[in-house]
């Protein structure tokens, strides 16, 4: 059956339909065309089919909606000629950034542009919004009822798709209609709308021409400086002018981290701020969020969450800088009042910007608080403001954002970034380039005790500084103080307010003896907690530990309810068995106390096995009720209004395996014996160190190193640090006893608000009241390890080292700020025994841990030991020097051009997409082949450089690198396109394809083999949800399970991968014994949970929008 309609479909496109046409029209005189919107690329595969025709005319409407939307929306038509092309102009321009990247389509645009300019092509725009028809007409030289003529007319425009020439053709309906009144209307029609047409003249297309990379190549110094200025962005011209309140000095890299750190925040929608210890990130913070409300509008809400510590300071600093109004501040550990919009706080989808100070205190993901957090951190922004945007922006502070693990960045990382679709550049899953570096660190940390140091650190340090040029460099701000004193630019700036940084000395062992009795009693006590029996150690001598491994000896129905019995119990007893040990290296005094309160919970247990009464309710502090008498009926009555089922909690000795009882009682005779014998024990050769060291060094304002005097204490200022409390307040009466010294504030959690004023006014060298003496020495435990100036104190006593090994940089950077009077930092510390570390890895754990952060972030002294490899000290060489100062080497270059030659650097800065370069042979760098060529792209969300040489596959590099290779000098000419053409545009477009197909979202059902195992987690929980959804695929549910399974693949929420993941297991091992249609109800119950737990605006469209057309920024071949 014949038909005027064609839909595109191959062999009937409209492209078919112009061929045939032109093919069979004797006298094709005139091509007339209405068309919403022009390609260049169509033009240019209907051309050859047009050769011979004599009239073309094209009439576009440019689909302008989107101009009046930003216009008045009532009007109808543009204001004049100039305006309709000028929006031409931009149209043609991003046509021209949009068609493929091969000579033959550049062929064609520069065709089209000829063909205007000879006046083969005439072309012409239309004011009106209301132009939406698209019709041709293919007409002889003299149209009348006798001759030949062709409309056509429907959905399609002539662009590649619109014609039917992509492969397969989309979908268009269109008419084809040679009835002479219908081609008569058209004609007709089309006259008066050409007659209200804007004229593209010849003027009009030169002009445009050179607003593209088609007109002429850029010299290779102007490639060089176009990645620059895209790389830095507003960085460059941007010298803002902010007012500092009074009291508050003017610091350049301070300036300078507010300029970095704000363009991360706007294109990665967070970073870190991890400036070392002391520097002023507080500081810096308010001047972020101070220019963020200046730019984002009178409507922004902060959000700032901080440790209860630190609470006066920021609420303080954020007065002075004029932002209360627009901040709400909440302690870290009630985010659940920001989840539940309770206690006047805003709901989480307020607000636009949230800081996290001491961040490094959200590192583990599997926590309620980093859920909490992260849920704040990924509700979307509800509040319209000038920054565009729904996610919300996060700034992380933390002078130690990596505490132990690889993982700690990781899982910071995600509170702004989606594991399965990132927006930093060059990075596609951040779930899997992170796999490797944990799986590494997890080989080296079995490795404690059977390497040698020096390969262990030097392991470390290669991990990290992988780490940091792949990840960390995009997206964290942070100077030490030798990148501040090493830079020109800042070290004037500081000399100038007469700032200067002291010099952290080597740590400086503590070294004391025990005697043969006390170091005998000492080992058996490490033999007894470390040597336990079990399956893999039947002969071990040990504690059992078994008052924490209850759970693991429950038997018959009543074990069902607990899942991973001997494994959390191991876990669990290995925890109290580490702090058993850390006790005894502490002090002898907090051990003794240990041990009778673990002999004192050990009998407690047998009491109430031989009362057939044993409670087990984890919330319930069922130790200290007992330790206070108080009955276990009372305990028992506690537990169930607490919300206990009687029979969760109540145990009986048949419900335990007859073993437990045994190992319980052979505890308590061992711990008997060792309460006995150190009960004995009134030495402490530790102490005697300590004191000893205090009345002859450590108060002294001098001190002898190397026949030459030294200034050691000349304020007379001391801070010691413990992890034990028990520790402190025995050194304190004991000193305060003995040495009858009154100066002496021994500060815990107990009295930190009560003696805050009193720190401060005796301790802080910025205290802007009257300086006091009263107290000379501080003994504290960690609670001032955070958030206080110490630093009229130049020395610090490491008592005992703490498990977490950055906390010992948090130590010293409370006398290390700005401020600091001394001139050098001495750093006192009493090491683990070796007996007790070889059992606990306390030392080598701290070594790794700081070794890795060195390597990472970088550090100005050794904190731990003298083992620490200090990257800065080879970094600032003059050969090799750290990523962050060479860009800001990069970054005085182009600041220096626009200082100096504005006219060049907005030539620069302006120059088109797809720019292009060609170097000579002899300014290629001897690294880099012949034939080789360097392309960066964008899809304005994340870029990539990439080299391709020859045949090879394209390699990305990192910006540093790319920067490296294309430096030129002003002067450096241009080579020849000619010589290159065939390799160039070949090696750039393979660069694109591999960058497409890099940041493309691959579905569930073609990741590779590799790239499962490696993220793991994440398909064993989509597997999850297919089979949720085949089970409920005519329920409510299932489109919430749509929801979920969208989250996942996004990897926008850490913990609820976790959660499918466990729901799994568990209807696995359901399965087994229970009906499907049982375990329905219940699994649409915690799916409804999770959804629930989790779910955030729809409005999402912003998230997909990153993920746009790729572009070509430049490209530089390589003769």
């Amino acid at each position: 059956m014949s038909t005027k309609f064609f839909n595109n479909t191959i062999g009937n496109t409209l492209f078919n339909k112009f061929k045939g046409i032109a093919d069979g029209m004797s006298n094709f005189h005139s091509f007339l065309a209405v068309v919403g919107y022009f390609r260049s690329s169509g033009y240019f595969k209907l051309r050859k089919e047009l050769a011979n025709v004599q009239d073309i005319k094209i009439l576009v409407g440019i689909n302008i909606d989107s101009i009046f939307r930003k216009h008045n929306q009532a009007l109808l038509m543009l204001d004049g000629d100039d305006e309709a092309r000028e929006i031409y102009t931009k149209y043609f321009i991003q046509d021209v950034k949009d068609a493929q990247y091969s000579p033959d389509v550049e062929d064609g645009i520069l065709q089209l542009c000829d063909d205007i300019v000879s006046g083969k092509l005439q072309m012409r725009i239309h004011k009106s919004r209301n132009l939406h028809a698209k019709f041709y007409l293919c007409l002889p030289q003299n149209f009348s009822p006798n001759t030949d003529g062709w409309v056509l007319m429907g959905s399609s425009n002539i662009s590649d798709s619109g014609l039917g020439i992509t492969q397969p053709p989309r979908y268009e309906l269109n008419v084809a209609m040679k009835d002479y009144d219908d081609v008569a209307y058209c004609k007709n029609e089309f006259e008066t709308l050409w007659n209200e047409g804007v004229a593209i003249t010849a003027e009009d297309i030169e002009r445009i021409r050179k607003k593209t990379h088609l007109e002429n190549l850029p010299t290779p110094y102007e490639i060089f400086m176009k990645i620059l200025i895209d790389a830095f962005g507003n960085q460059v011209e941007d010298d803002f002018a902010l007012d500092l309140p009074k009291g508050y000095m003017q610091l350049k890299y301070q300036k300078d981290a507010v300029i970095q750190g704000f363009q991360m925040l706007k294109e990665y929608n967070g970073f870190f701020l991890a400036d070392v210890v002391g520097t002023g990130k507080t500081i810096v913070a308010a001047m972020i969020v101070k220019r963020f409300v200046e730019e984002n509008g009178k409507n922004t809400k902060i959000l700032v969450i901080y440790p209860p510590a630190v609470k006066e300071n920021w609420r303080d600093t954020f007065k002075d800088f004029s932002l209360t109004k627009y901040t709400q501040f909440v302690t870290n550990g009630s985010l659940n009042k920001i989840i539940a919009g309770s206690d006047n706080y805003d709901d989480p989808e307020i607000f636009d910007l949230v800081i996290v100070d001491e961040a490094h205190n959200f590192r583990t993901d599997t926590s309620g608080r980093y859920d909490d957090l992260q849920r704040i951190c990924k509700a979307p922004r509800i509040n319209e403001g000038l920054i565009e945007g729904i996610q919300k922006k996060v700034i992380l502070l933390s002078a130690t954002p990596l505490n132990n693990r690889p993982e700690d960045f990781r899982n910071l990382i995600l509170l702004f970034q989606n594991a399965r679709k990132p927006t930093l550049d060059g990075i596609t899953n951040i779930t899997t380039l992170f796999q490797p570096w944990i799986k590494q660190y997890n080989d080296l940390m079995r490795k404690r005790g059977k390497t040698d140091n020096s390969e262990i650190t030097a392991a470390a340090d290669k991990i990290y500084e992988e780490m940091r040029t792949k990840v960390l460099d995009k997206i964290l701000v942070r100077r030490t103080r030798k990148n501040l004193w090493n830079n020109d630019d800042y070290k004037a700036d500081l000399k100038l307010q007469n700032i200067h940084f002291p010099n952290v000395e080597q740590p400086n062992e503590c070294i004391y003896q025990l005697d043969e009795e006390l170091s005998e009693l000492f080992y058996d006590t490490i033999t007894i907690l470390t040597d336990t029996p079990d399956e893999d150690n039947p002969s071990g001598v040990g504690l059992h530990f078994a008052r924490y491994r209850a759970i693991e000896y429950i038997i018959g129905e009543k074990a069902s309810k607990y899942r991973n019995a001997v494994q959390f119990a191991r876990v669990f007893s290995g925890i109290f068995r580490v702090h058993m040990v850390k006790r005894l290296e502490s002090s002898f005094y907090a051990f003794k106390k240990s041990l009778h309160t673990f002999l004192r919970i050990t009998n407690d247990m047998i009491k109430m096995w031989d009362e057939d009464n044993i409670l087990i309710a984890p919330d319930i502090d069922v130790k200290g009720m007992l330790a206070n008498d108080v009955e276990i009926d009372v305990i028992i009555e506690k537990a169930l209004n607490h919300g206990y089922d009687k029979e969760d909690i109540l145990f009986t000795q048949e419900d335990f395996n007859p073993e437990y009882i045994k190992k319980l009682r052979e505890d308590v005779e061992k711990l008997e014996r060792l309460t006995a014998l150190w009960d004995k024990v009134e030495k402490d050769p530790k102490y005697d160190k300590f004191k000893g060291l205090l009345e002859t060094e450590l108060m002294s304002p001098t001190k002898v190193i190397n026949d030459k005097e030294v200034e050691l204490n000349k304020e007379g200022k001391l801070v010691i640090f413990s992890e034990s409390v028990d520790t402190i307040n025995y050194l304190g009466d004991r000193l305060k006893n003995e040495l009858h010294w009154t100066d002496i504030l021994v500060v815990s959690a107990s009295n930190r608000k009560t003696v805050l004023n009193s720190i401060r006014a005796n301790f802080d060298a910025n205290y802007s009241g009257e300086k006091e003496n009263q107290f000379n020495i501080i003994i504290s435990s960690d609670v001032l390890a955070e958030g206080v100036n110490l630093h009229r104190s130049n020395i610090i006593v490491n008592y005992d080292s703490p498990w977490n090994a950055t906390r010992l940089m948090q130590r010293i950077g409370r006398v290390n700020r700005i401020g600091s009077t001394s001139d050098h930092i001495y750093n006192y510390m009493f090491y683990p025994s070796k007996d007790g570390d070889k059992q606990i890895q306390l030392y080598t754990n701290a070594l790794i841990k700081l070794q890795g952060f060195h390597s990472a972030l970088g550090e100005d002294a050794q904190v731990y030991s003298r083992e620490e490899m200090l990257r800065e000290f080879q970094l600032f060489d003059d050969k090799v020097r750290d990523n962050v100062d060479k860009q800001l080497e990069l970054l005085r270059e182009i600041r220096e051009l626009y200082a100096k030659n504005k006219e060049l650097y907005n030539k620069i800065k302006t120059l088109p997409y797809k720019s292009r370069t060609v170097r000579l042979p002899k300014h290629r760098p001897h690294d880099v082949a012949p034939l080789s060529t360097i392309v960066y792209i964008t899809t304005g969300q994340r870029s990539q450089f990439y080299r391709i040489t020859g045949n090879e596959a394209p390699m990305q590099i990192e910006f540093l690198q790319a920067a490296e290779w294309l430096r030129a000098k002003q002067d450096e000419p241009t080579g020849n396109m000619e010589a290159v053409k065939d390799a160039h545009y070949k090696h750039v477009r393979k660069a694109l394809a591999a960058y497409e197909q890099a940041t493309s979202v691959v579905e569930t059902t073609e990741i590779s083999i590799a790239e499962k195992k490696k993220d793991k987690n994440a398909i064993t929980a989509l597997a999850f949800l297919r089979e949720m959804k085949r089970m409920f695929d005519s329920d409510d549910i299932y489109a919430k399970i749509q929801v979920i399974e969208e989250y996942v693949n996004e990897g926008i929420f850490s913990n609820l991968t976790l959660s499918l993941n466990r729901l799994s297991r568990e209807l696995n091992k359901q399965k087994k014994t229970v009906q499907l249609a049982t375990l329905k109800p219940i699994l649409s119950m915690r799916l409804e949970g999770l959804y629930d737990h989790y779910y955030i605006s729809e409005e999402r469209k912003e998230i997909e929008s990153l993920y746009q057309q790729s572009e070509i920024i430049t490209s530089e071949t390589f003769e």
